[in-house]
């Protein structure tokens, strides 16, 4: 499974996720809230593929950083042409 690595960086008032980059294609990722929750998952904006952060867990502490994940296949259907080329 192709994965890429986050960061989390908390301030009071801000709080950024680096890289910000898909897994998949290289995209840019927009952060969702869902509401029943108050997670906020990561999804990517060009191949529409939806992620998944797994963060490090250390003495059953949650650390600020670990991995983005696909938890499906690309849904962009400029994406899945160009995959078939």
């Amino acid at each position: 499974m192709k994965c890429s690595n986050y960061v989390i960086e908390d301030h009071e008032w801000w709080e950024r996720r680096t890289p910000c980059k898909c897994p998949i294609c290289g995209g840019f990722l927009k952060w969702e809230k869902d509401w029943r929750t108050g997670d906020t998952q990561p999804k990517c904006n060009k191949c529409k593929t939806e992620l998944i952060m797994l963060p490090v867990i250390e003495d059953g502490m949650e650390l600020n950083w670990g991995k983005i994940c696909p938890i499906s296949l690309p849904q962009s259907s400029l994406f899945k042409e160009n995959k078939d080329k």
